[in-house]
């Protein structure tokens, strides 16, 4: 599995996301729109679909899917970028499958109601639920100030090293910076 990262991790893109002093920031921006626009839609058509106002009809909201699906594509290829910056990190950290697993859980679930507005309200709790927990997930993921890179040398038999972010690299090496 390391030499997959290791692959990753000297692709040309990866270096690029990890070397330029804008291309992460940009990249992250980026997928925080994308979120916003799909767990956003996602957040409101639940609500409806739980009550919250019932003056409006829920088949409106489907003009929520548009832009989800707008929002979905952002957040996806941005979020290729950032885990080809550092694929260590996300593919080896729990939270990661933990935030994939609730988005395309709610995004299954808004689809269920979008398609049984029958459904009951429980289906929408848990959707909801589920697109709070993978906002909640991707926010954890962000918080952590180190980010772990597979070593180029076989990483088997020596500890996985970690990089802080701003760290330079040189010739396509990352400087590390302690072991876990």
């Amino acid at each position: 599995m390391d030499a997959f990262f290791v692959a990753i991790q000297q692709a040309p893109v990866s270096i690029w996301m990890r070397e330029d002093p804008y291309a992460y920031f940009v990249a992250l921006v980026f997928h925080a729109i994308g979120m916003a626009l799909l767990v956003g839609g996602g957040i409101a058509f639940c609500l409806r679909a739980l009550g919250v106002g019932g003056e409006a009809v829920l088949h409106r909201f489907r003009g929520f899917f548009p832009v989800m699906w707008l929002g979905a594509g952002l957040a996806i290829a941005s979020g290729i970028l950032l885990l080809c910056a550092y694929p260590a990190k996300a593919l080896t950290n729990p939270v990661f499958a933990v935030k994939i697993a609730c988005l395309a859980g709610a995004a299954w679930l808004v689809g269920v109601l979008a398609r049984r507005p029958s459904a009951n309200r429980a289906v929408a709790a848990v959707a909801l639920s589920l697109w709070l927990a993978g906002v909640a997930a991707g926010a954890h993921l962000k918080a952590q100030r180190s980010y772990r890179l597979a070593d180029s040398l076989g990483a088997a038999h020596r500890p996985r090293r970690t990089v802080e972010r701003g760290e330079a690299a040189v010739a396509g090496r990352v400087h590390l910076v302690g072991t876990e």
